[in-house]
């Protein structure tokens, strides 16, 4: 298990391949989880890599690989110690063919799969331009070049220069990653091609009208709920001081995965929701602003992860 999630070292599996260049499109995680339902006994690593798989899901090849490697990366499916896939059990909670949002239309599955692919899976597998996107790029504005040549520099001299990816490796990860975020410019066809991800809709990054230069869009998030935050906020703390009772104000805003990294909030619309914890915990949680010192209190010891999912769950009600 992942040990802790808000640092990333040389035994990290950074990962940059695997896509197939396919961003995630629209209708291909729930297609994967009823392929996966329909397969279990028999087998889901196993139906995935055969040829029924090219005609049950009605794409080829490829996109089939890439459906998995999204509805891996995403929360739905998990690897085994021996490398058999499975179907998360909260992920079947959420999409399965008795889920409460099998057609993602509530945005919290959205966010919920945001989380996923920045935070990385328990194994020590990270998707690394999402991880280190979201957690450690501070810049308003940006284009491939640059983000490229910023990412490569923080493997360098923070984990090690032994994973840095092939220039083509990364330079397709980046367009996957821009694919999954961004809307298009100009939608010159209406073929799949130009079929959009469906969390373009959480207007985290947006094309700037001068060629191939892209907008950060750090800030309120109306469609964030609290229950989605306190969700983050637990599953940080839990990986980032789990034996404490208190959380500054400045770690949820600026700490690799809490919510205001994840999220791209900042600090105005961070502390919009630490106002109301209380009243969404019961009293679990308070926000103090005693002497200068911006804090969340836990009032007791709790199963950080599963309060996280209690809490998450009531975006479904």
């Amino acid at each position: 298990m992942k040990k802790n999630a808000t640092i990333i070292d040389s035994n990290a599996r950074l990962v940059f391949s695997g896509h197939e260049t396919f961003p995630m499109r629209y209708g291909w995680l729930k297609k994967s989880m009823q392929a996966a339902e329909n397969h279990e006994k028999t087998g889901i690593k196993s139906f995935f890599a055969s040829e029924n798989a090219i005609v049950e899901l009605g794409v080829g090849k490829n996109m089939v690989s890439s459906m998995k490697y999204w509805a891996l990366y995403s929360g739905f499916f998990d690897l085994t110690d021996s490398k058999e896939l499975t179907i998360m059990g909260f992920g079947r909670w959420l999409i399965g063919k008795n889920g409460v949002d099998p057609w993602m239309e509530n945005l919290a599955t959205l966010w919920f799969i945001h989380w996923n692919l920045v935070r990385g899976k328990d194994n020590g597998d990270y998707l690394f331009t999402y991880y280190w996107f979201f957690n450690h790029y501070n810049f308003a504005t940006f284009d491939k070049d640059i983000l490229g040549k910023q990412l490569c520099t923080f493997i360098k001299e923070r984990i090690d220069e032994s994973k840095m990816p092939a220039a083509l490796t990364l330079d397709r990860d980046i367009d996957c990653f821009l694919g999954i975020y961004s809307p298009k410019l100009k939608k010159k066809k209406t073929d799949e091609d130009s079929i959009e991800s469906p969390l373009v809709e959480l207007n985290l990054i947006a094309p700037k009208t001068r060629r191939d230069v892209f907008q950060v869009n750090r800030g309120v998030k109306p469609s964030l709920s609290i229950d989605t935050f306190l969700f983050c906020l637990l599953m940080f703390w839990k990986d980032y001081s789990p034996n404490a009772k208190t959380m500054s104000f400045e770690s949820i805003c600026y700490q690799p995965m809490s919510p205001g990294r994840v999220f791209l909030l900042n600090e105005d619309a961070v502390a919009g929701y630490v106002q109301n914890i209380a009243k969404a915990t019961n009293g679990l949680m308070e926000y103090s602003e005693t002497a200068g010192l911006k804090e969340i209190i836990l009032s007791k010891d709790v199963d950080f992860e599963k309060l996280a999912y209690e809490y998450f769950k009531r975006n479904y009600k």
